[in-house]
């Protein structure tokens, strides 16, 4: 009995290999699915980094794309900075400055010809070293920091050509089309930027009538003499010639605003550079 007794608490606490075999196994199963589950974790978070970066490096060449706009609208509205022949270009008589091509001498850099395809499609705006290129600056005198930390790689640049958009007159001046390229802090980071922009003719002093009222300044519309704005604020008589005699048989008709009248960002320019070049 005592022998029975022995052998039977013997077999009783020895353990049996097979649950421990099976606890390493499941703890190893959870290694794993933990594991896997954190590296999915990190590789979410760097790929949310890696486009937080994207995003704000292209934010910044878009800021500096506009600001190259900018530029170039201050350029052809006529800076102190700038060269006497650069203001000529810009007036009534100075088409000739604008070539198949663009200029790239002193005082007709960057003036395209309109043609088909398109200057700012067949020229390289990336290149850094294009010399038919307006830097950022060059005209008006602008500074803009670049090439180190969160500051842009290079500077911006721009082109202009010189358009006739259908049924433009010469009373209402003259229309440009402005292109600018801005880049972030990699300079393969960019942002192609354009904008129309209409310079009205030169402001002619309007005849005094006596009325007290005044007719303020010519802003280069068809008979806009209020205020330039065709809205009748020169006497508050709501017309567009500013002077109270609005005719009854002629509407006022809608004028366009000097200065940028509208702007859109060429998001494939890479590709439509592509097709147009030779």
């Amino acid at each position: 009995m005592q022998c029975h007794g022995r052998i039977a608490r013997a077999a009783v606490m020895t353990p049996s290999p097979t649950p421990r075999g099976l606890a390493l196994v499941c703890a190893l199963m959870l290694m794993l699915a933990t594991m896997v589950i954190g590296v999915a974790v990190a590789r979410g978070a760097f790929v949310l980094l890696a486009a937080a970066h994207n995003e704000r490096d292209r934010d910044l060449a878009q800021a500096a794309a506009e600001a190259a706009l900018r530029d170039a609208e201050h350029d052809i509205a006529g800076t102190a900075d700038a060269p006497p022949d650069r203001a000529a270009h810009f007036g009534p008589a100075g088409a000739a400055a604008f070539v198949d091509g663009c200029g790239r001498g002193a005082d007709d850099l960057g003036l395209c010809l309109a043609r088909a395809p398109p200057a700012w499609q067949t020229l390289d705006l990336a290149a850094g070293d294009n010399p038919a290129l307006v830097p950022y600056g060059h005209f008006t005198g602008a500074v803009l920091a670049v090439g180190r930390g969160m500051l842009p790689a290079r500077l911006p640049a721009y082109v202009i050509e010189r358009i006739a958009p259908p049924g433009a007159t010469a009373q209402q001046g003259s229309f440009y089309r402005i292109t600018a390229i801005g880049f972030g802090t990699r300079a393969s980071t960019r942002v192609v930027l354009q904008s129309l922009y209409r310079l009205p003719p030169p402001a002619s002093a309007p005849p005094d009538d006596g009325d007290g009222h005044g007719h303020g300044h010519t802003g280069g519309d068809d008979g806009a003499n209020g205020d330039g704005n065709g809205d009748g604020n020169g006497d508050g008589n709501g017309d567009d010639h500013g002077n109270g005699n609005h005719s009854p048989t002629r509407p006022p008709g809608r004028q366009l605003p000097a200065g940028r009248i509208g702007w859109r960002d060429i998001a494939n320019w890479a590709e439509l550079h592509a097709h147009a070049r030779p």
